[in-house]
């Protein structure tokens, strides 16, 4: 896999057809790393990280490799707000690296606002 600081510059090389799913498999892989997966493991694009068995602990951890990874800050909130590989590549693409993507990313159909109340939560439990 890309070192760190490799994985923008590699998805900046490839043609932008072949860019949202090479992060696809970026955050695929780095899910079956911290759920302590096999490499083929199937884990489904739209299965929610709850129901492969992750917990807040693990999110914060996929959240810190993702963050090495892409070198690019990644708030916790949008690890629960994007619970799936496929809802979380798509913010990835749309937010984190507009830089990388084209501005014709389709937004997440199925993307759900958390309350206020559950932001404030989040905020100040991982202060």
């Amino acid at each position: 896999m890309t070192e760190p600081a490799d994985a923008v510059d590699l998805l900046l090389s490839l043609p932008r057809a072949r860019r949202r799913k090479t992060l696809a498999n970026l955050v695929e892989a780095e899910v079956r790393e911290v759920l302590l997966l096999p490499e083929d493991a199937e884990l489904g694009a739209d299965v929610s990280f709850f129901d492969l068995g992750m917990t807040s602990l693990r999110l914060t951890e996929l959240r810190q490799r993702l963050t090495r990874r892409l070198d690019r800050r990644i708030e916790i909130e949008a690890l629960f707000e994007h619970p799936t590989s496929q809802s979380l590549t798509d913010h990835l693409a749309g937010t984190v690296l507009s830089d990388v993507f084209p501005a014709t990313t389709p937004a997440p159909q199925n993307a759900q606002e958390l309350p206020p109340m559950v932001h404030e939560i989040l905020r100040n439990l991982y202060r």
